[in-house]
């Protein structure tokens, strides 16, 4: 049986308008070859969420929004459905965020919470929302819009402070440019005097530096000279005090040899007592001659029997 023209063209419209509802979905996120499980997710305001946004779960896609209704019975929420892959577990404590990226691109972030106390398919997760860019921007920018508010404010108080001495200011430049005018019209009236003064100036000034030349020769004679006796000096005094070390040692060294007289008076008790001695002999010796003199100084002088004897009557 011979199939007709219409029913073939109609066959292949079914077929192309399935493939492209099949393809349009699977671009969309809709894998008809994968199990998934449903939940539930309730936010204040969805900030441009459509279906079909992708759920994901650290940066990667776990399912997609499939539904979203309008709860006005609750003040207006907002409930999303969600598909996500059978094999996720949620906790009890799994949240969900809403997050805009920098493109203006809107998607569910899952938090799987405890994995201990997993929730069953159709369970409502918690919500967050993340503040956009907007929001965002507004918080940032209000300290500095404040920030600057004060600096104008500022800026206005120094200008009318400005505006005060404006008057004062003009003054003044007014009277420094007549000083001004005043000054120039002196050197102008002066001039004649001012050139002679300055060429006596710059003559006075050039006998003076010939002056100088003709005294530095001089001047490093007598430096010259002055370094010579200073040298000269201080070699004789070097040289006096190099002769006076030189005996100073040798004295020294002659105190400290045992061998040399010197040494053996300071070093030899013998010798020291001998001395001792004699000294005490020679004292007695010339107390006997201060209180006996004719024993000694006599015409004819005494014996040593006469001495003896007279002693002893004393």
């Amino acid at each position: 049986m011979a199939i007709s023209k219409e029913v073939r063209v109609g066959a292949f419209a079914i077929f192309a308008i399935t493939i492209l509802y099949l393809g349009f979905n699977y671009l969309k996120g809709v894998d008809f070859l994968s199990n998934t499980s449903k939940y539930y997710v309730i936010y204040e305001d969805v900030a441009g969420l459509t279906k079909s946004n992708p759920v994901k779960i650290s940066g990667y896609t776990v399912g997609r929004v499939s539904n979203i209704k309008l709860l006005q019975n609750k003040k207006n929420r907002v409930l999303i459905e969600l598909d996500i892959n059978s094999d996720i577990i949620l906790g009890d404590t799994a949240l969900a965020k809403l997050n805009s990226d920098l493109l203006g691109g809107v998607s569910i972030i899952v938090f799987p919470g405890n994995l201990d106390n997993p929730i069953e398919p159709g369970d409502t997760l918690n919500s967050r929302i993340d503040p956009d860019l907007t929001e965002l921007f507004k918080e940032s920018a209000q300290p500095i819009s404040d920030n600057l508010q004060i600096t104008m404010r500022k800026l206005n108080i120094l200008l009318d402070d400005l505006s005060g001495s404006g008057t004062e200011l003009k003054k003044s430049l007014e009277s420094f440019t007549k000083l001004s005018n005043n000054l120039n019209a002196r050197i102008y009236e002066n001039r004649s005097s001012l050139k002679t003064t300055l060429a006596e100036f710059a003559k006075l000034s050039k006998n003076l530096n010939q002056t100088v030349v003709s005294l530095k020769p001089t001047l490093d004679n007598f430096k010259t000279l002055s370094d010579s006796l200073a040298n000269l000096e201080l070699n004789t005094t070097l040289q006096r005090v190099d002769v006076l070390l030189e005996q100073l040692t040798l004295t020294a060294q002659m105190f400290q040899n045992d061998s040399s007289t010197i040494g053996k008076l300071l070093t030899d008790d013998a010798l020291y007592e001998s001395m001792g001695k004699t000294m005490a002999d020679l004292d007695t010796l010339l107390v006997h001659i201060n209180e006996n003199p004719k024993h000694f100084f006599g015409p004819l002088g005494k014996s040593k029997k006469q001495i003896e004897k007279e002693a002893k009557k004393q």
